[in-house]
């Protein structure tokens, strides 16, 4: 091979390694980072703490935080709950809590989280009213909604709940799913923090 055709070579073997690194480069940080409408689950109406009813339409235009718990689980929802307070701080501190991001708790075992539980719960946790709402209604109504959102939820013999550790919810301003997060200890919360101040950003459009 002469030194023409060696120069040749180079350059196309050379050209062919950009192509493909800048091929995984930008499925690094674009596909792989970018926050897909995963699903648009239905409007519904459940009641506040002081017995008012509320829409997710209520909160059109915010990016919304969606946790399903109940206040009786001994572990994986208090973490969670715990986790999203420390969320609450970050957002606190950046203005957005309570402007742009909304937080929804919505309790799925009516006959045991009465208000005066709820808000128990509440106080304990920390969770501030002026962003972060808690929702309840009849049995058959939250059902209903956690099979709108997915969720595997079982009522056990002794009152506890068999549900999907996979029960947390990114929301975007049109009422779409953009991301669902493991609960718990599992839950990523640096990257809930990040994907929250994307669509605050509306870094990712649908």
């Amino acid at each position: 091979m002469n030194a023409l055709k060696r120069h040749w070579f180079t350059a196309v073997a050379s050209l062919l390694v950009l192509i493909v690194l800048g091929g995984i480069g930008y499925w690094f940080w674009y596909g792989h980072s970018r926050l897909d409408v995963l699903d648009k689950p239905p409007n519904f109406t459940l009641q506040t703490l002081d017995d008012k009813p509320f829409s997710m339409h209520d909160l059109a235009g915010k990016v919304r935080v969606v946790e399903f718990f109940y206040a009786n689980c001994p572990d994986i929802c208090p973490l969670t709950t715990a986790n999203m307070v420390t969320l609450q701080k970050q957002l606190k501190a950046k203005g957005l809590f309570g402007k742009d991001v909304e937080f929804v708790s919505i309790s799925f075992d009516p006959e045991r989280d009465t208000n005066d539980v709820l808000r128990a719960y509440a106080d304990r946790m920390g969770i501030d009213p002026s962003g972060w709402v808690i929702l309840r209604g009849t049995e058959a109504e939250t059902t209903k909604v956690a099979d709108d959102y997915g969720l595997l939820l079982e009522k056990n013999s002794d009152g506890s709940f068999t549900h999907s550790t996979r029960s947390l919810f990114l929301m975007d301003r049109n009422n779409n799913i953009r991301r669902q997060y493991q609960m718990g200890s599992d839950m990523p919360t640096n990257k809930v923090l990040d994907d929250i101040l994307n669509l605050v950003q509306d870094k990712y459009k649908p």
